[in-house]
């Protein structure tokens, strides 16, 4: 297959560098242009400031301003919402396909907002504009959705981010990273109960509390799912089972089930950063509780709208 033209839009940002990482050398997909703030225009791409731990990719490209992104089949956009409202609607416009980490079209008619081992008939309504969730919906929904299957009354969930789901400044801020951190996260809550209905397809009453802790990458929730009937352990592990996609960024298990609570040391790059580490299960009746660990600028950013486009493909969304 020849691969498809792809631009990112953001240069120098966590997830802008995670699609430039992740992007490289990948058997779909062909970076072409990489789109900066005004700040970093015309520099080479090695010259910009590399944030991730990981080796710099090699690309050979000058950054382009967002007025001047080519005509190519795909772009990946990790913009924030106000810079991501005036240029991904232009690029639709252009015939371009965008996929979106920002949150300024989620949840709009007409844009899926899609996981795509959770609710791929989503995608049924694209017009060539997609967005991935927030990334702290991927630990809370990929063991959920299973769950649907005893019929879910309520659920309640308590989350601990990282500092890099705040960005690059506070990911370097040496107070942060002490313990000094403000752990109340403006507007996650709201997000995160309005993504989960929506993917779940269910009105029910959740209740969220999100907080942010001294911790690098890896969004951890508690969550506490009430059903419609007694169920066991066995069960619920059973469900909780997703099958898995064969695409180039798919783990080999969506969601990875162990016994003990999943922590940051061991499970942060399960299945490369893409699986979701759920643990701890108990069960009480009807009432099911867990604990789960997702990557939040891999899985829950940049490899998930890489992951959905790689679907949009496989699933003839996207055609040459």
């Amino acid at each position: 297959m020849s691969r498809y033209s792809v631009a990112i839009l953001g240069a120098s940002g966590l997830v802008g560098q995670r699609l430039q990482e992740l992007l490289h050398s990948h058997p779909f997909f062909e970076v072409v242009a990489i789109a900066g703030s005004p700040r970093n225009v015309g520099l080479m791409f090695d010259e910009i400031e590399w944030r991730l731990e990981s080796k710099r990719p090699n690309y050979d490209i000058l950054i382009c301003s967002m007025s001047d992104i080519p005509d190519v089949d795909i772009a990946f956009s990790a913009l924030p919402s106000n810079v991501a409202e005036i240029v991904e609607p232009s690029l639709v416009a252009r015939g371009i396909h965008v996929f979106s980490n920002a949150s300024a079209f989620r949840r709009i008619a007409g844009i899926p907002l899609v996981i795509p081992e959770v609710n791929p008939d989503a995608m049924s309504t694209y017009e060539g504009h997609a967005c991935a969730t927030n990334c702290t919906v991927v630990p809370v929904v990929t063991p959920i959705i299973g769950l649907k299957k005893l019929g879910i009354k309520s659920v309640t969930i308590h989350t601990r981010q990282a500092l890099s789901g705040g960005g690059w400044k506070l990911l370097f801020d040496e107070d942060a990273n002490s313990g000094n951190v403000n752990p109340f996260i403006p507007g996650e809550e709201e997000k995160l109960i309005a993504e989960l209905k929506l993917l779940l397809d269910l009105e029910i009453p959740v209740l969220a509390s999100c907080n942010r802790v001294p911790e690098k990458d890896g969004h951890f929730v508690s969550c506490g799912v009430e059903v419609s009937r007694d169920t066991t352990v066995e069960e619920v592990r059973e469900l909780m089972n997703l099958p898995t996609l064969d695409l180039p960024s798919s783990p080999s298990e969506v969601n990875m089930i162990i016994d003990d609570s999943p922590n940051r040391d061991e499970h942060l790059w399960n299945g490369d950063g893409m699986a979701t580490t759920v643990g701890n299960i108990r069960v009480q009746g009807n009432i099911i509780r867990f604990d789960a660990l997702s990557h939040n600028t891999i899985r829950g950013a940049a490899g998930g709208v890489i992951l959905l486009a790689e679907f949009a493909v496989q699933e003839s969304y996207i055609t040459k």
